[in-house]
């Protein structure tokens, strides 16, 4: 049996356009001999056995394929080129999207820069460090600020795609010189060392850079979200193994765990948050929800700088947003010495108030819901170990100040009683009273006024941070 062409008369015409028609097959599927080679090639009978034949192996191919990809880590050579066919899609989509993080929800139009509200008096005698994009550059950078004025001292511009160039790693969560290169690079939580040097990351190796922006030394891997100094200067940064360890999960499983850095970039101790959990009769917490690529989400390690009635110097905060969970975690001993779930949700960014209180920058989302809808606005909640209870004293200034960033966000109380808050995907970082006075902001955003989310900014004060600041300031740069 054969795949025949119905028979088409030639045709032309008197206005113009010449002979546009197919050639004439005839009804046993011969093609006249005056047509040309490729006409041949084109209308030549296909027998039937040999159509089905092809869609056969073409079903079978792309069978073989998925299974290749879904396996890829334990195919060698052809694993690696099948998930570099199966990024193809996402690699072209990305060439088209472009680099800067424009925030496409609904927000004032602000200028962008820094803006003191002169009715308030108040001369901020602190600094900030920020990630946001430049659009100049076209690319994010490092940005020291003081804020009595507003001057910016000094932009890092750390050659992150130095760093990139050392990975070796593979995964299918991410291809750093293709998702993390300079344009792409968000330059997550900069920490300000005493150097002036500065640690960051965004989902790729974690790297130190001098003042200069050159690469002084990477670890290779997914370091993810916050980074942090322990009493003993070491670093807490969250991990992700480009490979998943945990049994019995797809490739694109988060396996995140805690990481300790020694300064000079030396991976100390690395442990995943399953095992954590397991080590703790809390399994259940995740093991027991329908499957997921991210059931835990850690987003911070904050470190317990001090000895205190309810924690010990080297103890350490987790926050795990997937679980709506913090927990108090001793890395001496494995175990977890408290946690809780709600009242946040989603929550990011704990910080140790004093030896009995801790403050959780809560989310507040509908999970629920389509896109993770913010109930309202987020909140800054505080948790006292000492008399058991959770306020909100920032409530009327997220409500005033319409707080309300769907994905991370940063909130830290300062001693006087006002807060820094980063509305991240707004591209906000402000000071705020309780009451919702703003005393001074900072916009990332372009010069039509479109906003560029935020990627952690970090407050620095003088009497801690002062010869760090000012090495920063001062380096030279040849």
């Amino acid at each position: 049996m054969f795949v025949m062409f119905r028979q088409v008369d030639l045709v032309s015409s008197d206005k113009g356009g010449g002979d546009t028609a197919a050639p004439v097959v005839s009804r046993d599927g011969r093609v006249p001999p005056e047509t040309s080679p490729l006409e041949r090639l084109l209308y030549r009978p296909v027998p039937l056995w040999l159509l089905l034949l092809v869609i056969v192996l073409g079903a079978g191919g792309l069978i073989a394929f998925g299974a290749v990809v879904d396996g890829w880590q334990k195919s060698g050579a052809l694993g690696r080129a099948a998930i570099q066919t199966a990024r193809l899609p996402d690699t072209i989509k990305r060439s088209f999207e472009g680099s800067a993080p424009y925030f496409r929800g609904q927000y004032p139009r602000l200028p962008a820069g820094f803006w003191r509200n002169p009715a308030q008096g108040l001369v901020d005698p602190g600094y900030a460090l920020v990630s946001p994009y430049d659009p100049e550059r076209g690319r994010s950078v490092v940005r020291l600020i003081r804020l009595s004025d507003g001057a910016t001292l000094r932009d890092i511009v750390p050659d992150v795609d130095a760093a990139n160039a050392r990975s070796r790693f593979t995964s299918a969560l991410t291809d750093v010189r293709r998702d993390k290169d300079a344009p792409r690079n968000r330059l997550m939580h900069p920490l300000l060392l005493s150097d002036g040097s500065i640690v960051v990351h965004d989902s790729s190796p974690l790297a130190r850079y001098d003042p200069c922006g050159r690469l002084m030394w990477s670890l290779d891997g997914i370091f993810t979200h916050s980074t942090e100094r322990g009493p003993d200067g070491t670093l807490w940064v969250p991990y992700r193994h480009p490979r998943p360890t945990e049994p019995g999960v797809r490739p694109t499983f988060w396996d995140d765990a805690v990481a300790n850095v020694s300064p000079d970039g030396t991976l100390l101790s690395s442990v995943t948050v399953a095992a954590i959990l397991e080590r703790n009769g809390l399994g259940h917490l995740w093991r027991g929800r329908p499957y997921s690529d991210d059931p835990f989400h850690l987003n911070d390690i904050q470190p317990v700088m001090a000895d205190g009635p309810h924690w010990r110097r080297g103890d350490v905060f987790l926050s795990l947003r997937n679980l709506s969970m913090v927990a108090l975690y001793r890395p001496a001993t494995g175990r977890i010495l408290w946690w809780r779930v709600l009242p946040w949700r989603f929550q990011h960014d704990v910080t140790i108030l004093d030896d009995h209180r801790i403050s959780v920058f809560d989310n507040n989302v509908l999970m629920g819901y389509p896109r993770e809808a913010v109930n309202g606005t987020n909140r800054l909640l505080v948790q006292d170990f000492a008399k058991g209870v959770t306020t909100s004293p920032y409530a009327e200034a997220f409500r005033r100040n319409a707080i309300a960033t769907r994905a991370q966000g940063r909130g830290t109380p300062l001693p006087d009683g006002d807060a820094i808050v980063e509305e991240t995907e707004q591209g906000r970082l402000l000071r705020v009273a309780p009451d919702g006075t703003v005393r001074w902001r900072y916009i990332s955003a372009d010069a039509q006024q479109r906003r560029f989310a935020l990627a952690w900014a970090r407050y620095l004060d003088s009497s801690t941070d002062g010869t760090a600041i000012q090495k920063a300031m001062t380096t030279p740069c040849v």
